[in-house]
């Protein structure tokens, strides 16, 4: 009895790593892969120690014995207990719940041949006397996400996990943290397994190396040849799926485009790849507003506009858009409001955009439509995909969806060059192209606003479900405009003024201003009507293209 429990103490002194070498030993040759052994106390004793079953704890010695091998095969367990390799595949299942640990590694190569490895980690862990942590899945924050993609990158880049499992794993983390906003970006682009490795590449690329300038070689190790080769393709031509979501671009060196070396886009790092917190050069392609900032302003219009507007404003307001596009949706209509405000400049199209917006609690995405025009080819109309890109998220993510305005957006909208055979025309033909499909294509409302409609492409006149001209205003309306403008003047000179003159609002208004400067300039506390009509002569003459000169 004495030397049982001598034994009894001795086993419970051993580290883990001596408890394994000992299963080890006594287990070599002996012809069964059983825990009921001469080992038994010892197996018993590990897999008290690291939670596991005496199975588990049997097998995980074999592995650690053989740690320094990287590829481990059913043969190999089972030339250690002297049995045949079917004695092992028939308890695969207590290996494959080893490996749901995370304590091993399984490899199954495009041969379907299955081996394993031990990581470090373990490794580094069972000298410790424990186990590594499971690695979490879910409840990851975004840069624990990447890390755990990186590690899942770095095992395909060494060969050690397949395409099948690299891509279980990357969409499993996904799904794991689908409210976590880089994974709700990324899933909704509903790119496919090979284009996500690709895209997740690139960001480890730039997160871990400010790596703006990737080539062939740097993602090769991730792909099949045949996989590169259609990735290589698609990314040098400039139609890769990652380039129409305007993820990735080309590299402009010294002024050239280099189809061979890409980077992500300020849009990707800024907009989609939330939470890595990747410095972004500012775009100024698309500012957003607040309506909460825009400062209540009176509008002026006939009858009809009014009409209008207010019917606008009325679908605009609290969720009356979100019902009457789930109708629309349950027709099998198109759920998108694209609107047209034309009219003569000073007519209050773009004040109007803003009233609506502030009135019907609606942010707005201002378009600068001059800055989305390149130079280079295929950016413009990466740019114009972009924005309408980044509305569809905005949309997607807020309460409500903000007013997609396209300010002074004649050149977007004019008649295209019918047989264009000039670069330039077939760009502008191209982007009129994408605008048009990105109309179809809405889920919330546009603005563009214009002055000229005599040279409207009848495609976009067709894809504007509501279109208000603006005229200039009649006298009436221009009696209230300058006295909202000029609240000291009579009734009886507003009406003089608006008889005589026939200003748009905006010009009303210049006047307004420059009246008000000359007051404060001059230290006069009356309004002066005189000075009112000369502020108009001068406009009329500028309006009538004499030049002015000097400070008026």
């Amino acid at each position: 009895m004495e030397r049982i429990k001598t034994n009894k103490t001795a086993v419970s002194k051993m580290s883990v790593i001596e408890l394994a070498e000992t299963i080890v030993n006594m287990t070599d040759n002996s012809e069964s892969v059983s825990v009921d052994c001469d080992a038994k106390s010892y197996i018993k004793e590990l897999a008290k120690r690291l939670d596991l079953t005496p199975m588990q704890a049997l097998l995980l010695s074999v592995f650690l014995n053989q740690y320094d091998d990287t590829r481990i095969c059913y043969k190999d367990i089972a030339r250690h207990f002297d049995v045949r390799p079917i004695s092992i595949i028939a308890i695969a299942d207590v290996i494959d719940s080893i490996v749901a640990r995370g304590v091993l590694i399984k490899r199954i190569d495009k041969d379907g041949d299955v081996t394993f490895r031990m990581p470090n980690k373990t490794l580094n862990s069972l000298r410790r006397d424990t186990l590594p942590e499971p690695e979490a899945k879910t409840g990851l924050d975004a840069h624990t996400f990447m890390d755990r993609i990186t590690n899942y990158l770095e095992l395909r880049d060494n060969e050690e996990i397949e395409d099948d499992e690299l891509h279980l794993s990357i969409n499993e983390l996904l799904a794991g943290n689908a409210d976590l906003p880089i994974c709700k970006n990324i899933s909704e682009l509903k790119l496919s397994d090979s284009d996500l490795v690709l895209l997740f590449v690139m960001t480890m690329l730039f997160r871990d190396n400010h790596d703006d300038n990737i080539g062939r070689s740097d993602i090769d190790d991730y792909f099949y040849k045949s996989e590169l080769a259609c990735h290589i393709e698609g990314l040098s031509s400039g139609n890769h799926k990652l380039m129409e979501h305007h993820l990735v671009e080309h590299r402009c060196e010294d002024g050239q485009v280099n189809t061979e070396r890409w980077k992500l886009t300020e849009y990707a790092k800024g907009e989609v790849l939330v939470g890595l917190n990747f410095a972004v050069k500012k775009d100024n392609r698309s500012n957003l507003t607040r309506h909460e900032d825009i400062a209540e302003k009176d509008m002026f219009y006939n009858e009809r506009v009014t009409k209008q507007v207010d019917k606008l404003k009325e679908l605009l307001e609290g969720n009356k858009m979100k019902r009457v596009m789930q109708r629309l949706k349950d027709k099998g209509m198109r759920q998108g409001f694209p609107c047209l405000f034309y009219g003569a400049p000073g007519t209050g199209k773009t004040e109007t955009v803003l009233q609506l917006a502030r009135m019907t609690g609606r942010d707005i995405m201002l378009v600068d439509v001059p800055s989305i025009r390149s130079k280079w080819v295929g950016e413009t109309e990466q740019n114009i995909k972009a924005v309408f890109d980044r509305y569809a998220r905005l949309a997607r993510n807020n309460e409500k969806a903000p007013i997609l305005l396209f300010n002074e957006a004649d050149a977007l909208l004019n008649k295209r060059a019918e047989g264009a055979t000039g670069s330039v025309d077939k760009m502008e033909n191209a982007m009129q192209n994408i605008i048009l499909q990105e109309m179809e294509n809405l889920e919330g409302i546009m603005i563009a606003t214009t002055n000229l409609t005599g040279s409207l492409d009848a495609a976009f006149e067709r894809r504007f479900l509501f279109k208000i001209e603006f005229d200039k205003p009649t006298p009436k309306e221009s009696l209230h405009i300058w006295k909202a403008m000029l609240p000291d003047l009579t009734d009886e000179q507003a009406l003089n003024l608006a008889e005589t003159y026939q200003f748009s609002g905006g010009q009303i208004e210049n006047i307004a201003r420059k009246h008000t400067i000359d007051t404060i300039l001059d230290d006069a506390d009356e309004l002066s009507i005189a000075a009112i009509k000369e502020a108009c002569r001068q406009e009329t003459l500028n309006k009538q293209g004499k030049r002015l000169i000097g400070f008026a």
